[in-house]
């Protein structure tokens, strides 16, 4: 594939994943507990972990993170959604390179928002000097398996597709 097609595609996740994380800034969670959300823009880094290379994968989830902070919530939430996004990228990218066979994209997602959420609350704890914060954890850590698992399925429908289709070719 040609660099301009390769560059094409990542734009385009990028804008889907923006998109797809303003959307749901202004979508309420039906669920009384602050902080929790779906975490639907990690469909596309799930995409983009299967189709694109690693350094791909994290200028994806980097720009999304900086264009929605920059538009959404503010510079001061980037540390928490960057931290939180570099981190579980990492650990998904690990787990679908050396792991695949043991763990579905659905396993890999949960994991992903488990190590999501465990990230941002421990570098909330640390930059505000409260400690009590981390018990907030379960908490999160319940919603991260369901989150992890609704955009795990969703991102697994999208794959296939996208391989049946064969839009997009292992890139590199």
């Amino acid at each position: 594939m040609n660099k301009n097609k390769k560059y094409a595609i990542i734009i385009i996740l990028v804008s889907n994943a923006i998109i797809i994380s303003l959307l749901e800034s202004i979508i309420p969670v039906p669920i009384p507990v602050p902080g929790v959300k779906l975490g639907l823009a990690n469909i596309i880094t799930l995409i983009a972990l299967v189709f694109l290379s690693f350094k791909d994968v994290l200028l994806i989830v980097i720009i999304r993170c900086f264009v929605v902070a920059l538009l959404t919530r503010g510079i001061m939430m980037l540390a928490f959604s960057l931290s939180g996004g570099i981190i579980s990228a990492l650990v998904m990218l690990l787990l679908y390179k050396t792991c695949s066979r043991f763990f579905s994209i659905k396993g890999i997602s949960i994991v992903g928002a488990i190590f999501h959420n465990t990230t941002q609350i421990t570098v909330a704890s640390f930059l505000l000097g409260e400690y009590v914060i981390l018990l907030y954890l379960p908490v999160l850590l319940v919603s991260a398996v369901i989150t992890g698992f609704i955009t795990g399925s969703i991102a697994e429908i999208a794959i296939a597709e996208i391989g049946k289709k064969k839009i997009l070719a292992k890139i590199d």
